[in-house]
């Protein structure tokens, strides 16, 4: 690492730093509602372990990361959200270190890595997230974690490159599940990147097939055992099947968030002017296709619309709300524009070289991922590993609009051009449908936010 790189590492480090300071300080005080489930389950393991998980609906992975960083001890609530803030902000900042070198080896340009790490490391919607004691973050780290491990590097030795490549990669992917189980895509993508890997390189055996294997298993099997323990079926998920109640609420709704503002209910809606009222999202789709659609892509959006900054929103309208917006599109729009140059790159050599080969595996990926959650009724943080795949694309786009060439000059200058139209437009759609926003939710058990998260009772919509 050059004296320059080395100097620009340590001062976006500091400044993420201090700016994920400032969004602790600004976030909600204390624990409550998943945040506070965490802090119970993490108690549970820390007492008896796996053997009496109490719920069949969320799994052991965050617990347990949050008992071991607060070092197998009960702290008040305050101090438990302090430390994890601590942990996932290095567990971050680790996460974009081993991003940055990798695509400096594959891209073979320190500049590359250094740019990588920046862009990660003061991502501002990343910041905000390793604020709260939630699962969002440590899922986003070992996705791209998991991605990153798959890379080839050019020139890497063949036919047998590491064993702890695969073993690593899958390993993360699998653990991401354990963190939050709809991460299951995602461990199946990154074994579809590796086996595409294979096919396109052909530097794969399988002794590595045997390690990818050994990484990916463990990770499901205190998944497992918690659930034949408690519940007699031994299944490596969660045992209850929320996907169905989520895709359900999602034809009314395109996202929602948690209130904590005295004499509100906790649950805002952001309403779906499209929905027709149709009994399933089946029927949605045979009736009104293009609404159906339409839904599908408004919950696109709406997964990575931070429109408000935090899980617990306790200000509608804080003053950060729009140079945070601003960001936030400008890193979607660079990344949506790095992935587009790199297929298009692809597509007119028809050759994939190692570069391409991270835009590919990146958009495997994030595809598999964003096709789960199109369907379902989206909170704004589940889309922070998506957030988390951005900077590749973002530096694999750079490095391929590099030179003078006429092409690609003027490839810049559309990149460039288009930047504030794009994110302009993406500020008014943000506020059109922020002008849907309602409150059809009563909170019926207050003492099931502790374990289960609220309970959620949905007063059928009219159709519009």
């Amino acid at each position: 690492m050059t004296p320059r790189a080395r100097f620009g590492t340590i001062a976006a480090t500091l400044a993420a730093a201090g700016i994920a300071a400032a969004w602790f300080l600004a976030g909600y005080p204390s624990l409550i509602y998943d945040s506070l489930g965490y802090y119970i389950l993490a108690a549970v393991v820390r007492a008896g372990g796996i053997a009496h998980w109490p719920t069949d609906t969320w799994t052991y992975g965050y617990p347990l990361f949050a008992a071991l960083v607060t070092g197998w001890r009960q702290l008040p609530p305050e101090e438990f959200r302090l430390i994890l803030f601590a942990a996932q902000l290095l567990v971050w900042l680790a996460a974009c270190a081993l991003v940055a070198r990798r695509l400096a080896t594959v891209l073979r340009s320190p500049g590359a890595g250094a740019a990588a790490y920046a862009i990660g490391a003061l991502n501002p919607v990343l910041l905000v997230q390793t604020t709260e004691p939630l699962s969002d973050l440590l899922s986003a780290a070992l996705v791209v974690t998991a991605v990153a491990l798959a890379w080839r590097d050019p020139g890497e030795p063949e036919p047998e490159p590491s064993l702890w490549r695969p073993f690593l990669s899958l390993a993360a992917a699998g653990a991401s599940a354990a963190v939050r189980p709809a991460n299951v895509v995602v461990a199946a993508a990154v074994a579809g990147v590796w086996v595409l890997r294979a096919l396109i390189f052909r530097d794969l055996r399988l002794s590595h097939v045997a390690a990818g294997v050994a990484g990916l298993v463990p990770p499901f099997l205190p998944q497992a055992a918690i659930n034949y323990l408690t519940f007699g079926v031994a299944n490596p998920l969660i045992r209850k099947n929320l996907y169905h109640l989520q895709t359900t609420w999602g034809m009314s709704a395109l996202k929602y968030a948690t209130l904590v503002i005295p004499g509100r209910s906790p649950f805002l809606v952001y309403g779906n002017p499209l929905y027709r009222g149709d009994a399933s999202p089946a029927a949605f789709f045979r009736a009104h296709p293009v609404h159906y659609l339409g839904t599908l892509a408004l919950h696109g959006f709406g997964l990575l619309d931070r429109d408000l900054p935090f899980t617990y929103v306790t200000d509608l309208e804080p003053w950060y709300r729009t140079p945070l917006a601003l960001a936030n599109f400008l890193v979607l729009y660079l990344a949506a524009a790095g992935a587009a140059i790199g297929l298009l790159r692809l597509a007119r050599r028809r050759r994939v070289d190692e570069a391409a080969f991270v835009v590919v595996s990146t958009a495997a990926v994030a595809g598999a991922y964003l096709a789960l959650y199109l369907p379902v009724e989206v909170e704004c943080r589940f889309g922070v590993a998506l957030q988390a795949l951005a900077t590749p694309f973002i530096v694999a786009g750079a490095m391929s609009l590099r030179g003078r060439s006429p092409r690609r000059r003027l490839a810049r200058i559309v990149v460039l051009i288009a930047a504030p139209f794009a994110v302009a437009g993406a500020l008014a759609l943000s506020a059109k449908i922020a002008k849907h926003r309602t409150n059809p939710y009563v909170e019926t058990s207050p003492a099931n936010a502790v374990v289960m998260g609220p309970t959620r009772t949905r007063r059928t919509p009219a159709a519009p």
